[in-house]
């Protein structure tokens, strides 16, 4: 098995994108996690501080510096946090929670011969997250059978932007079991509960 497992008392996310940066290799060789991920979450803000304008307006991620800042230096980062750093140094990854068949993508270079990682939450335990690095075909069976959540903030769009229709059809994808006559807002709130990455 190829995956790489953080260990659960990690913050998943930051070693997940330390592996993507450095390979498995020299996260294998750290002598001291603790001291290497204050280090490495401190020029991550230091970066972050440099290019934020920037990235906001390459990315159309909406974020605060000092928000994120925070988020990044805290115990466990954020997706969001996660999906800025990715974008932040040119990394390839989607992000998929299988148990609601829903992913997102964090897709700086899709031309370059760069690596597309993907990190799949646990099934059993939502806390564990496997990493690898992921083959076109794996992308595009994700992609196929999958829901694609666009935006961290806002998954999806208010009621009245869908006709019951469109909703019925989110549902198919999203495999929501649907019971008999159920209204417009009782469709919206089962995508709902279903659109957590």
């Amino acid at each position: 098995d190829t995956r790489f497992r953080p260990a659960l008392n990690q913050d998943p996310l930051f070693w997940c994108l330390y592996v993507m940066m450095h390979g498995a290799f020299k996260y294998e060789q750290i002598a001291n996690r603790f001291t290497t991920e204050q280090n490495c979450k401190r020029d991550q803000v230091l970066m972050l501080r440099e290019c934020a304008k920037q990235l906001k307006q390459t990315t159309g991620i909406k974020f605060t510096a000092s928000t994120l800042e925070s988020d990044i230096m805290s115990q466990r980062i954020s997706l969001h946090a996660f999906q800025v750093l990715v974008r932040m140094n040119s990394l390839n990854a989607v992000f998929v929670n299988p148990a609601n068949r829903v992913y997102a993508e964090f897709i700086s270079d899709a031309v370059a011969d760069k690596p597309v990682f993907m990190l799949e939450r646990g099934i059993q335990n939502p806390k564990c997250i496997a990493m690898v690095q992921s083959t076109d075909a794996h992308l595009a069976s994700v992609r196929a059978t999958h829901y694609h959540i666009e935006n961290l903030k806002k998954p999806i769009k208010s009621a009245s932007a869908y006709t019951v229709a469109e909703l019925a059809e989110m549902c198919h994808e999203l495999k929501i079991q649907l019971k008999p006559k159920m209204k417009k807002q009782e469709l919206y709130e089962a995508i709902i509960k279903q659109l957590v990455l």
